[in-house]
């Protein structure tokens, strides 16, 4: 055999071995893999058998479970509202985050039975306002549920709620002081069930808790409809009457005293509801009645001492109110009482003033008593004190729109208007009081006083601000008689005598009738509508209550409307000394001292009055007219300058600088102030005058004649004017135009020697 050959069976031989070893060893694998898959199913299936043993165990466990919280829900609502309550929330919470529309009634319809639920547990004889009706939880969880069908607008009576849950749940919104829910909720158990006393307690309560005075009442005679003779209802019924001023008040008081369940308190009330009603005697008799059963109630002395008062026994009221003071050192409205007695007593101002320190310290008396303290102490010659006094009040009470206004009055009637200005200035923002406004107004009135020319062009714009001022006050309480009282005098001083006549009316209808100032205004609106006996009778009145600055002014002014120069030179001295800087009367003393050729004298009290007021136009320009009548012409030009400065439209002032240049020899300057002023003025008869003067020194008579008759035309009784054309007639031998002169200037002066000479010269020309 060939070598090749034999190789070749060789290897055939080995690789056919290799082949079968290894198929013999995949064998066994397989084999071995067979086994251990037989081993894995065995095991799986006991793993399985036990794991469903396991689930049927848990299974059994949690059935158990439901069961158990089904029966802990069903025997605790409260749990099971919470529950619902929860599950509502969460769900209505989801709609919203996923932008599901809310219109559906039915998630607030299970938010409704949520409700129910947790409310299920309070009954409906649950004590009002109690505020242990509910857990912390299930209150907040109403109130979540609340606020959840407030904030869709959802009304709890339009989707069903029951008549006992609708109760149930107001008692439960009355504790969480939802008084709209409460409301409603009683709402709809009261018409279900009108007479049920527990609702009807509830409604009343709401109206107490709302303030509604009316409601409350009606609620509560809806109780009392259903236990007519409960004490507790009939007493409470007299209170709330007696506060709304009704004096029905008294027959429950009365039907207390017939069932014999009347106390002292119901007998105090009694007395003061029969002293409101103007019964003082039966007032007296039942406080009397009450204090003799029991004399230990402070507060029935203190009603005694203010019955006693009013009916005007000082001595007796004085008596109780230290009675009070003995049982009750506290009592504030007792120590008021006592200052009030005392002030007036000039022996016991010390007293007074314990007194009035102590009840303004225990904040009695109101602003009464606050600026009783500052007299008291300024009586005792404490000013620095009763300033001191005024500031710590409104200190402490910054808010008090009336004290503000009371003080600041003070001051004005003090001559400190830039005080009173400063405590308006002050006022804190969201006060806003009639009084205020009242004193706006006066202010703007003192400062017309200190500002006006004269002219009434100025002064209707001063005084617009001030009839403002007094309307916002009428817009706040329309039965201020101050405000009105202000009306009055500023529709005076405007001319607007029928407004001031309406205006003044009112206030004397609204204002004490001891007060002299309505009455002293009424005396000077009668001058300005020239009835003088009328006012003279109306001061009188006014002096009754007595004397004053204002008073001895009005006189002063009746005494120079009817000529008494003197008399008039009197009061208004008079008024000076009691008011130093009373502008009006120092003004008018002026002009008379002109009238009687007091020249030095009215410059004087010109001089004193722009002290008092730099920028009073008039006072310089009365400064003026006495400068001119002293022949100091060039300082008249000097005020006259200024005044035309302040006041360009002052035709007055214009009149009489031209007069200050004609008699400075400068009559070319004249003319053009006169044009100005008969311009802004062409019935002023004293510029037509003047002008015609200016025309007769220049030698123009027939413009000068016309000017003259065109200063007669605005104003008939011009003496000068007309003894200027009778001369003139005369001179020109017109002696039928000179006689009908003459005679108009007789006229007026019956006794004028000059026109009764010229008169006769006139007819025996005539005659010839």
């Amino acid at each position: 055999m060939e070598p090749i050959t034999a190789l070749f069976g060789i290897a055939c031989l080995g690789a056919g071995g290799g082949v079968g070893y290894w198929l013999k060893q995949n064998h066994e694998k397989m084999q071995n893999l067979s086994d251990f898959n037989v081993l894995l199913q065995e095991s799986q299936s006991a793993h399985f058998t036990h794991l469903n043993t396991q689930v049927a165990d848990v299974n059994s466990r949690l059935s158990m479970l439901n069961s158990m919280v089904d029966a802990l829900r069903a025997t605790n609502p409260e749990l099971d509202g919470a529950l619902k309550a929860y599950s509502t929330l969460a769900h209505l919470e989801q709609l919203g985050e996923i932008g599901d529309s809310l219109d559906d009634v039915e998630p607030f319809a299970n938010a409704l039975t949520a409700l129910e639920t947790l409310v299920s547990p309070i009954t409906v004889e649950s004590i009002v306002g109690a505020n242990d009706l509910l857990t912390q939880t299930s209150s907040n969880m109403v109130m979540q549920l609340i606020e959840i069908f407030d904030a869709h607008d959802m009304d709890v009576s339009k989707i069903g709620l029951k008549p006992v849950s609708a109760h149930k749940l107001g008692h439960a919104a009355l504790s969480l002081r939802r008084y709209d829910w409460a409301e409603t909720c009683f709402g709809i158990a009261y018409a279900s069930s009108p007479g049920n006393a527990n609702v009807l307690e509830a409604l009343e309560y709401i109206a107490i808790e709302k303030g509604d005075e009316v409601l409350r009442r009606h609620w509560l005679e809806a109780r009392m409809t259903i236990n007519p003779d409960n004490p507790d209802l009939l007493r409470s019924h007299a209170h709330l009457l007696a506060k709304m001023g009704d004096i029905e008040a008294e027959r429950d008081v009365l039907r207390l005293e017939a069932l014999g369940l009347d106390t002292p308190a119901d007998r105090s009330l009694l007395s003061g509801l029969r002293a409101r009603a103007g019964s003082r005697s039966e007032a007296l008799e039942s406080i009397e009645q009450a204090l003799a059963e029991d004399p230990t109630q402070s507060k029935d002395w203190l009603s005694y001492a203010n019955l006693l008062h009013q009916g005007g026994e000082m001595s007796k009221a004085l008596d109780a109110a230290d009675r009070c003071l003995e049982l009750d050192r506290q009592n504030g409205g007792a120590w008021a009482l006592s200052a009030t007695i005392l002030a007036p007593k000039q022996n016991r101002l010390k007293e007074a003033l314990k007194a009035a320190v102590h009840a303004v310290a225990l904040d009695a008396g109101g602003v009464d008593l606050v600026l009783l303290k500052a007299d008291l102490l300024l009586a005792e010659g404490s000013a620095t004190a009763a300033e001191e006094s005024l500031t710590k009040a409104l200190e402490k009470d910054m808010m008090n729109g009336e004290l503000r206004a009371r003080i600041a009055t003070r001051h004005l009637l003090d001559g400190r208007p830039d005080d009173a200005q400063k405590l308006l200035d002050e006022t804190p923002v969201g006060i806003d009081h009639a009084l205020l406004h009242v004193v706006e107004g006066r202010l703007h009135l003192v400062n017309a006083d200190k500002e006006r020319d004269g002219t009434g062009e100025t002064d209707a714009t001063l005084l617009s601000v001030a009839i403002s001022a007094f309307e916002g006050a009428l817009k706040l309480n329309r039965e201020l008689g101050v405000a009105w009282l202000g009306m009055a005098r500023t529709n005076r001083l405007l001319r607007n005598l029928d407004a001031a006549e309406e205006a003044l009316t009112r206030a004397r209808r609204l204002l004490p009738e001891d007060d002299s100032s309505s009455a002293a205004e009424a005396a000077l609106l009668a001058l300005d509508q020239g009835d003088v006996a009328a006012a003279a009778n109306l001061i009188d009145v006014a002096d009754i209550h007595g004397d004053s600055a204002v008073i001895s002014y009005v006189r002063g002014n009746i005494e120079a409307r009817t000529g008494h120069l003197d008399r008039a030179l009197e009061y208004y001295g008079k008024t000076l000394k009691i008011d130093h800087a009373h502008i009006r009367a120092r003004l008018n003393r002026c002009s008379i001292y002109m009238a009687i050729d007091e020249g030095r004298k009215a410059l004087d009290d010109a001089e004193i009055l722009l002290d008092l007021a730099p920028n009073f136009t008039l006072a310089r320009f009365r400064k003026a007219e006495a400068g001119m009548m002293l022949g100091e012409w060039a300082k008249a030009r000097e005020d006259l300058d200024i005044v035309l400065e302040r006041a360009p439209h002052h035709h007055q002032a214009m009149t009489q600088l031209a007069a200050c240049f004609i008699a400075l020899g400068r009559p070319e300057r004249a003319e053009a102030p006169l044009n100005d002023a008969l311009r802004i003025a062409p019935n002023h008869a004293p510029a037509w005058h003047q002008r015609g003067l200016l025309y007769l020194e220049w030698g123009r008579d027939d413009n000068a004649l016309s000017d003259f008759e065109a200063a007669v035309k605005s104003e008939a009784d011009h003496l000068d004017a007309h003894l200027h054309i009778a001369a003139m007639h005369h001179e020109a031998e017109r002696f039928d135009q000179a006689g009908a002169a003459w005679r108009a200037v007789l006229n007026l002066d019956p006794d004028h020697v000059v026109a009764k000479t010229r008169l006769g010269e006139c007819e025996v020309k005539l005659m010839a």
